[in-house]
């Protein structure tokens, strides 16, 4: 079923420089285009995506699941205060076509301030909103800044030490988000750099981020940290955190699983949204050239790609009736039938017909 959902040329493999592909089920939702990083952001997407559409400030009626797979929102400014997001992103009509766009189907990328549209379309809990935050000026440097897909490190780095515990490592750099990205090896293991010269020379950053300090959350799912807790109360993937944490303090990239709300409910929320609050992902420096700037490329591309791959808009187009009328069975993690009638809060795996989705039961 995936191999109907994309064409030919969007499923080709890119080369380690962007090039330019043929979707036209995506598209970017326009910001400022007199601020240099959201213009940047619209540029780059028309460089990957020379078929997608750019729907500019006031067309609400483009963002609809009917026509596109994925949108993706990138927000960068600075000084604009946390929780104060541009009106063109956050007006009552574009967050009801976005909540409706989710509910429908369709997937979502958030990259820098965007990420705090998860709170205002009701896909995560306001005790879940982004508290690392930064809008400042920033500065120059030397080093290069990366995003580490080895979460929990620490607990592999040494067989030997009392805090050994693989249960707590994820690893997920095999993740299609991550792939054909250039490989970084300043830290303990081994990350993808995104931002930095990378020959010593002073590059500035404007050090925007927009994430998620999981210390300072209280949590009612169980897991063995907080990063197993957020997930499971969020039906969520981390992706992704600062190059230098190999602990479960932080995460820069988040992955938003298809949810369902209630056991009597439909999948509330099908489509996918991929959250990118790290600053270390700049679009466009005042200063320095970016030794990282293709695996910056490479990044977006991935996540519009595999959004869009994942999509379930043009699947229930193709499927609907084949699905429509099937019952639904439930799996645990286990892979083991449950009876939907006793459902217990938690996350299965939901079969319907042909379709399979992760969803989370509270």
């Amino acid at each position: 079923m995936k191999k109907l959902l994309l064409s030919a040329a969007a499923a080709a493999i890119l080369a380690s420089s962007a090039s330019v592909s043929a979707n036209s089920r995506t598209a970017i939702l326009a910001g400022d285009m007199d601020n240099w990083q959201e213009a940047a952001a619209v540029s780059l997407f028309k460089q990957l995506n020379a078929d997608g559409t750019v729907i500019a400030a006031g067309e609400t009626d483009k963002i609809s699941a009917d026509n596109l797979d994925c949108i993706w929102i990138h927000i960068d400014r600075i000084g604009a205060g946390k929780g104060n997001l541009p009106a063109e992103f956050s007006n009552e009509a574009v967050i009801a076509a976005l909540t409706k766009f989710v509910n429908d189907g369709g997937c979502l990328y958030l990259s820098k301030h965007a990420t705090q549209l998860l709170t205002k379309i009701g896909r995560v809990d306001p005790k879940f909103e982004v508290n690392i935050y930064g809008d400042g000026d920033g500065g120059k440097g030397t080093d290069v800044w990366t995003v580490n897909a080895q979460i929990g490190y620490w607990f592999v780095q040494d067989e030997n030490s009392d805090h050994y515990d693989p249960s707590q490592y994820y690893d997920h750099r095999t993740h299609p988000l991550f792939d054909g990205m250039a490989t970084n090896n300043d830290f303990s293991c081994e990350t993808f750099g995104l931002l930095g010269t990378g020959d010593g020379t002073e590059m500035h950053r404007e050090d925007h981020n927009c994430m998620w300090d999981f210390n300072a959350y209280q949590y009612t799912a169980e897991g063995k940290n907080t990063v197993e807790k957020f997930e499971n109360e969020n039906n969520a993937v981390v992706l992704g955190a600062w190059g230098h944490v190999v602990d479960h303090a932080c995460a820069g990239i988040i992955e938003f699983l298809p949810r369902i709300l209630s056991r009597d409910e439909a999948v509330a929320q099908p489509g996918r949204i991929i959250a990118n609050g790290l600053a270390a992902y700049e679009l466009a420096p005042r200063s320095g050239v970016n030794g990282s700037k293709a695996n910056i490329e490479k990044l977006t591309d991935n996540a519009i790609k595999y959004l869009a791959k994942n999509a379930t808009t043009t699947a229930i187009a193709e499927v609907g009736a084949e699905n429509a009328d099937a019952p639904r069975e439930y799996f645990n993690l286990q892979g083991i039938r449950v009876n939907s009638d006793a459902l217990i809060p938690g996350i299965y795996f939901v079969r319907q017909g042909a379709k399979t989705s992760k969803v989370i039961v509270k």
